[in-house]
């Protein structure tokens, strides 16, 4: 093999791209064929991950952010869980944000009712296990919605992981204090996937606004919204983003084995 195939091998690997090594399986489904892929679904895989998020302000990082991260996610996870990806979903429920420019929504029921034929239409062509990656929490309930209806229509196996929130532990730990729309979780996330989906000199203080339970508020008056005041902002330390987002991936890849191990538990008893 030569350098530049070697090299080629492990750049590709991390994406799931075509490699120059055979016997690496392609594992974003829109680049299979359909002949390829009537050959692993649903005998070699069963199991498709479906990321989604939304557009929209994020302080001084890119308006996709919530979009780039479950992407991420799905990429370093796929192999670990004998999943396909599906492509990304990149609109979602803008609700507070919707005045920053940029920023863009689909209704409530028209996104569940979307999401729920989506789901339908995996399990019409073989996939049991539908693994959904949230990036965005005005999804939350749609998304709830549209995986119940499914399940209990078509019996279909349904996870949808808000990886923030599952992530909320790690983050404490990580940064040594709570995380926040834009704020020092995401911002590692989208930093460590691309230094160029934020800019840390267009980023003020003055973008942050401190979020309290009791208050519904539209448009938000900030496009960084903190959890606990005085905690949460982005520190913008390229190390740390790279080591916080492994192990955000890290996380939700274990959660979502997890889960896979126990309903395959259930379907061979």
């Amino acid at each position: 093999m030569t350098v530049e195939c070697i090299n080629l091998f492990y750049i590709r690997r991390l994406s799931f791209g075509p490699l120059c090594i055979r016997g690496v399986m392609e594992r974003e489904l829109q680049k299979l064929s359909w002949t390829k892929f009537k050959n692993l679904v649903p005998d070699k895989i069963d199991t498709v991950l479906v990321p989604v998020g939304t557009i929209e302000a994020h302080g001084s990082s890119a308006l996709g952010t919530d979009n780039y991260i479950p992407t991420a996610i799905a990429e370093r996870q796929a192999e670990r869980l004998s999943a396909l990806i599906a492509p990304t979903l990149n609109y979602g429920i803008t609700k507070s944000l919707y005045a920053y420019p940029g920023s863009l929504t689909v209704q409530p029921q028209s996104y569940t009712a979307f999401m729920a034929d989506l789901f339908s239409s995996l399990v019409d062509q073989g996939f049991k296990y539908i693994l959904v990656l949230n990036g965005h929490g005005g999804n939350n309930s749609a998304l709830k919605e549209a995986a119940y209806q499914v399940f209990y229509q078509r019996g279909a196996y349904i996870a949808v992981v808000h990886w923030w929130e599952l992530c909320d532990e790690l983050t404490r730990q990580h940064f040594g204090e709570e995380g926040g729309h834009a704020g020092n979780n995401e911002t590692a996330c989208v930093q460590a996937i691309d230094p160029a989906l934020t800019d840390k000199e267009e980023f003020s203080k003055e973008m942050a606004f401190h979020m309290r339970r009791g208050a519904d508020i539209y448009p938000a008056p900030g496009s960084i919204l903190l959890y606990k005041k005085g905690e949460g902002l982005p520190n913008f330390n390229p190390e740390q983003a790279k080591e916080y987002l492994s192990k955000a991936a890290d996380e939700v890849g274990s959660y979502l084995l997890s889960i896979l191990k126990q309903w395959k538990q259930i379907d061979s008893e």
